[in-house]
């Protein structure tokens, strides 16, 4: 193989390699930036929903504490009026449903019976005792409490605040806020979808309308913003009971969707089921598939256009030099007079290098011409 060849072929690998190794250096870091700043959105988007179910719960406490402390009210379930609670707060429960999501409005008595459902008041005398622990919290310690609860009509976020004359208790009022509402305000805040997942080993309660297993030990979904996709991600084994933060990203339906749950715990920190979170990275993937294919091309573009200057630039300083110099040294060799010096010659060692095949030239000359010489004397 000539030397221009050899000098090409290693050029082109080293090139290559500098190349190869840099954009895999590049792409990587991206890629893991890319991976991080993915599980970051997923944490902010689930903290938009903690959040705003942590302000409806505080919200419905409030509402609660300040219908318990009404003194028509306490009146009113003094007397057991049914009728005249019903009258007084219908156009309050109206006003929190349309303004606040608030979907449950409920007085119990103190021996944790339904006394009246303002939403629905035909529907009342149902024992709670047995199956509703805030309740029977806020009754023993006339402490409010507040937060997620499973009951009859399922999840919702509830505030429960006890009815005190005095010392004295008169009943529990409870306010109740749709959980679907907020799924969906933080769904359009984020643009994320979201699904609650409940364990009816763990709750005791089978939520309606929701199919799972025979022996309760699947998860059934209480509300969500898509139902469809959370039932295509459960039939995969993607979502699942957890205990801990998780994220991890699932491919469905030519989609790269990343997920993230969380544990489900109702008010009394009890695990209850999960919150799913999945948001559709589909849009991002290929733009990040889109910049490599990119980069690649302008690395392959200007690697080319590099190989091509130093190639050029290696003829001209060093190829083409070597060549006349040893056109130079063949024609030396061979008897012929020197001639000219060769194009490049004055280039620092290639200079030198002329002069030793000059030097090297003439001694040999010089050699020849001695025993010639001593012959004709």
């Amino acid at each position: 193989m000539t030397l221009d060849r050899s000098l090409a072929l290693v050029t082109a690998i080293l090139l290559a390699t500098i190349l190869g190794v840099g954009g895999y250096i590049v792409v990587d870091g991206t890629r893991q930036q890319l991976e991080a700043a993915k599980g970051d959105e997923m944490q902010a988007t689930a903290l938009l929903l903690t959040s705003s179910m942590a302000q409806s719960a505080s919200l419905s406490a409030t509402h609660a504490d300040r219908i318990a402390k009404d003194p028509l009210v306490l009146d009113l379930m003094k007397k057991g009026d049914r009728e005249g609670l019903t009258s007084l707060l219908k156009p309050t429960y109206d006003a929190l449903a349309s303004e606040a999501g608030v979907n449950m409005l409920h007085f119990h008595t103190t021996d944790i019976k339904s006394f009246l459902r303002v939403q629905d008041p035909k529907n009342f005398g149902q024992d709670l005792s047995m199956i509703r622990p805030m309740i029977l919290a806020a009754n023993r310690s006339h402490i409010l409490q507040k937060g997620l609860e499973v009951g009859l009509a399922g999840l919702s976020l509830r505030a429960v605040a006890p009815m005190l004359e005095g010392e004295t208790l008169i009943g529990t009022v409870e306010v109740g806020v749709d959980l679907k509402t907020l799924l969906e305000i933080a769904k359009s805040a984020s643009g994320a979808d979201y699904a609650l997942f409940l364990s009816p080993a763990m709750t005791g309660i089978m939520p309606k309308d929701s199919a799972v297993k025979a022996d309760g030990a699947g998860l059934a979904i209480e509300s969500a913003t898509d139902t469809a996709l959370f039932q295509k991600l459960y039939d995969r084994r993607a979502i699942g009971l957890s205990r801990e933060p998780t994220s991890a990203m699932v491919e469905l339906d030519d989609h790269r969707y990343g997920t993230f749950a969380q544990p489900l715990l109702d008010y009394s920190g009890r695990m209850i089921g999960t919150i799913f979170i999945v948001r559709d990275f589909s849009t991002i993937e290929s733009g990040f598939l889109r910049s490599i294919a990119m980069a690649a091309i302008v690395a392959a573009v200007g690697g080319i256009f590099v190989f091509s200057i130093v190639t050029v630039a290696l003829r001209a300083v060093l190829i083409r030099p070597l060549t006349d110099l040893a056109d130079h040294a063949e024609a030396l060799a061979s008897g012929m007079a020197e001639g000219a010096a060769p194009e490049g010659s004055g280039h620092g060692d290639l200079r030198r290098l002329k002069d030793a095949i000059d030097s090297l030239s003439a001694g040999r000359v010089t050699a020849e011409g001695k025993p010639h010489d001593g012959g004709d004397a």
